[in-house]
């Protein structure tokens, strides 16, 4: 029977596997197999460095990142039995913007499969998964998320609220069609989104066919928001209407409003602004990149601020001249108008409004880094589930956007400089060893994961 001996010798102790036998009428011992030198009390073999090769180098830290905040976020236990799959594709989305059909090979290239525990599946899985997504009761795990954010950041007072619109291909939906940029007719879909106005944490979010308008989809959104527990609330020119005020007015909220102009807003309110009146020093509001003016009336019990923004105005102009327009449909050009019922002053009501840019940027990541558009799977239920894949990859991207404020760097920046460091497999055959090496992050690197823990 074979066991394992402790061999002192002067340069330390080794270890073998040994077994005794008879010789001769005497018991004998010989080495089966020899185990390595003692370090901290265990046998470690030599290695001969032209016996090691590299079996594979799979990426690592950026995918730990990202799973890192979506178990801060409670994503593995909020989306229960299908939440595997469903990290894997909202990880290839933020990772590397994989396609469905591709996401199989490319998998293998990083550690995902050890860090969810997916030993395999097929892209029929995968859409399938998307199928029982799009069952789940997505407004929980939107609450759930959103719960997260709080415990992290209390923000609970304002909310910004606008829609976006994408295409999509295939049929099961009714929908408007438009003319994309590659002048083919295709279906629109629009989603209203929520965040909060202080750090753009997601809220919730909708999906709608094209020919649903956005004064509608304001309506729908409002209540909910309400019953979230919302104080007030910031919306673009696209929702608004006069029963939608009426509708923030009644329910107690304070609202932010982009107003359109229309004919009869143009002639009762715009034709009364005395240029001369409005371009000086005390109307002046000093934004980020600009300066504009302001002056307000009252207006559905509130006030309706007049900003007018000459740089603009000299842009448009231009714009407008080029194309054949005449000096009197260029009168109101620079001109925009903003309703509120809150109890800031006009100023302060304009810097808000248009630092309310925070929503156009989740929008551009959106469709930017997370490739909302276009959705490039046929079947509705699919569709739909896309874009709460793309919420999801938003939601991890918010995170990483608040944790790495301080470091002055962006989510993207921080997971381009994590996927630097791998995980190396290493395999030495001749003595039947394999082991795993890390490659050690630069002190950039471990200042973001520190930030995520």
């Amino acid at each position: 029977m074979a066991f394992k001996r402790k061999i002192k010798k002067k340069s330390g102790i080794y270890w073998a596997l040994v077994e005794n036998y008879r010789k001769n009428g005497k018991v004998k011992q010989r080495c089966i197999k020899y185990l390595g030198k003692e370090i901290n009390g265990k046998p470690a073999k030599r290695i001969i460095m032209e016996n090691v090769g590299v079996k594979k180098v799979r990426r690592y830290y950026d995918v730990i990142a990202v799973d890192t905040v979506a178990r801060k976020l409670g994503l593995h236990e909020v989306l229960g039995d299908i939440h595997k799959l469903v990290l894997l594709l909202v990880y290839s989305h933020i990772l590397d913007r994989v396609s469905i059909n591709k996401i199989e090979d490319w998998v293998e290239t990083t550690v995902i499969p050890d860090i969810l525990s997916i030993e395999s599946f097929s892209t029929k899985d995968l859409y399938e998964v998307l199928t029982d997504l799009n069952s789940m009761r997505f407004e929980k795990i939107e609450r759930t998320i959103f719960s997260k954010f709080m415990k992290m950041k209390r923000e609970k007072t304002t909310v910004v609220l606008d829609v976006t619109d994408t295409y999509f291909e295939g049929n099961g939906w009714e929908g408007k069609k438009r003319r994309g940029k590659d002048e083919k007719n295709r279906k629109l879909l629009q989603i209203g989104l929520a965040v909060t106005y202080e750090n753009g944490f997601p809220v919730m979010h909708k999906t709608y066919p094209g020919n649903v308008s956005n004064v509608l989809i304001f309506q729908d959104m409002l209540h909910e928001l309400k019953e979230m527990g919302f104080k007030s609330l910031i919306i673009d020119r696209g929702m608004y209407s006069k029963e939608n005020i009426e509708d923030i007015r009644k329910l107690g909220l304070k609202g932010i409003v982009g107003v359109r102009k229309t004919e009869r807003m143009k002639k009762k309110f715009l034709s009364k602004i005395d240029r001369e009146s409005i371009y000086s020093l005390e109307n002046r509001v000093e934004l980020k990149n600009t300066s504009v003016y302001v002056q307000s009336f009252n207006y559905l019990d509130g006030r309706l601020i007049v900003v007018y923004n000459p740089s603009l105005e000299i842009l448009k102009r231009e714009m407008h001249y080029e194309r054949g327009g005449n000096d009197k449909e260029a009168k109101y050009l620079g001109y925009g108008l903003i309703f509120h019922n809150t109890e800031l002053n006009d100023k302060e009501i304009v810097k808000k409004y248009f630092e309310k840019d925070l929503i156009e940027r989740s929008f551009k990541s959106l469709k930017g880094v997370l490739a909302l558009r276009p959705i490039r799977v046929w079947l509705k239920e699919h569709v739909e589930a896309h874009v709460k894949i793309c919420y999801l990859s938003y939601a991890i991207f918010s995170y990483l956007n608040y944790k790495l404020k301080k470091l002055k760097i962006t989510p993207v920046e921080a997971l381009e400089k994590l996927r630097e460091c791998y995980k190396v497999y290493l395999e030495d055959e001749k003595n039947d060893l394999k082991w795993e090496k890390i490659v050690s992050p630069e002190k950039i690197q471990k200042r973001i994961l520190k930030k995520l823990v």
